[in-house]
């Protein structure tokens, strides 16, 4: 178990929940509370003590909308999750205004849990073999078809399985479930000053608090991400496809998601009362490494690749969401002020606009240890479509560029522009250093 695993506990159960529990909007939190967060944790590690492996796939089974259901989660055990051995943490989908009860926003035991203790240690005395026990078996493994919740991680989903996320609730659709989060979210940076100051002594709390609201809407993001090139998966054995690819509107919904909620800064993350309590500066270059860390796993190597191969074996005609509608989509939010009447591009849209030329110029220039990684076989964009694509994208951008240099009044933004310029053709002629 984490060494520090109380305050652990406390930072995710303030930060995800705070806005529901009025016991966690004065610290120290009670031990009453701080006791309950640490059983979760326990029986989770009892449940490895038992045999039980990690399960992030049963709990995405849950409808969104239903984890902010009272009936709901006491009809399924008083649990937003199927099983204790998610990384699902607490229930930050459910609002003021559904009135969960409290006991109902952590971690409980789940339908997955009881029916791994049946597998795993139910007697079948009316099985005389091997082979008949076997069988039984099987039909238990069958009931995930009508009680989904009781499936397990693909094993070898390599990561694109966007309902097999850690640290997520209501994956089952993570931009409903990350809109939820974020109210929440907003919600407790509201109250975060009044929780944390205290005369005589330091802003400690407030930076650590802050720092961890930032680090959970990066969560946020990276579930909304795994959408894209995502394929939704099930367990089989000589029963059928495993692999299915996410809906093209779902796609093109979490790429829009992302512009509205990671590409543009929150602006509850730039409140001056707090930020000038805890440092003298920060928050742009905070920003710029979280924008560019939602790139870099949207613009993944494994992802584009999927976006090709998805399409490639589409027979329905404009069914695949194609890693030209990304890049389309994706340029269309991320440049949007160059198509403005009157050009401006602020500070923090100055940075998201150059880390996207920085990833764009990796996955074109992949390093020689990209290359030469026996972990990374698909390294070299030039033998695929990606080399295409990015470069007609990065050409369509400078286009915009140029033309928006003539609408523009502002300094800063013509310097931007002017460089935005430079670094396509620096991109474009090859030269990724």
């Amino acid at each position: 178990m984490y060494h520090n695993i109380m305050e652990l506990q406390k930072n995710w159960y303030f930060i995800q929940v705070g806005a529901l529990d009025e016991r966690a909007q004065s610290l120290p939190m009670p031990d009453s509370l701080m006791g309950r967060l640490v059983e979760y944790v326990v029986t989770h590690e009892i449940g490895h003590s038992i045999g039980f492996p990690h399960n992030m796939k049963a709990s995405a089974m849950y409808p969104a909308d239903s984890v902010r259901s009272a009936s709901f989660l006491e009809r399924m055990g008083g649990s937003h999750t199927a099983t204790l051995m998610d990384y699902s943490r607490f229930n930050y989908v459910a609002q003021p205004e559904d009135n969960i009860p409290l006991e109902y926003l952590i971690p409980q035991v789940g339908p997955y849990d009881h029916f791994g203790v049946r597998w795993g240690y139910s007697p079948i005395p009316e099985a005389d073999t091997p082979d008949d026990e076997l069988e039984i078996l099987n039909g238990w493994a069958r009931e995930q078809d009508r009680y989904p919740w009781l499936r397990f991680t693909t094993a070898d989903a390599a990561g694109s399985d966007p309902e097999a996320l850690t640290e997520a609730v209501g994956d089952a659709d993570a931009v409903k479930s990350t809109t939820y989060g974020m109210r929440n979210l907003e919600r407790v940076m509201s109250m975060m000053l009044e929780v944390t100051e205290k005369p005589g002594e330091s802003y400690d709390e407030l930076e650590n608090l802050y720092g961890q609201a930032v680090s959970q809407w990066g969560r946020y993001m990276g579930h909304v991400t795994a959408i894209v090139g995502g394929a939704q998966t099930q367990e089989k054995y000589g029963t059928g496809p495993r692999f299915e690819p996410v809906e093209k509107a779902r796609q093109r919904e979490a790429v829009q998601y992302l512009d509205e909620a990671a590409f543009h800064v929150p602006e509850m993350f730039l409140n001056s009362d707090i930020l000038r309590r805890i440092e003298p500066e920060g928050v742009v270059e905070r920003f710029r490494t979280q924008q560019n860390r939602v790139l870099t796993s949207l613009l993944s190597q494994a992802r584009l690749e999927r976006l090709i191969e998805f399409e490639a074996l589409e027979t329905r005609n404009d069914y695949a969401y194609t890693l030209a509608d990304l890049m389309s989509d994706l340029s269309a939010g991320i440049w949007n002020e160059l198509q403005d009447q009157t050009v401006q591009v602020n500070t923090y849209r100055r940075n998201v606009q150059r880390a996207f030329l920085e990833v764009v110029d990796d996955r074109l220039h992949p390093n020689e240890e990209d290359l030469n990684s026996n972990f990374n076989p698909a390294a070299a964009p030039w033998t695929s479509d990606i080399r295409a694509v990015l470069r007609a994208e990065l050409e369509d951008i400078d286009l915009l560029a140029e033309q928006a240099l003539a609408r523009t009044s502002q300094d800063m933004t013509r310097i931007h522009l002017r460089d935005v310029r430079s670094e396509i053709q620096r991109i474009l002629g090859g030269n990724g250093n």
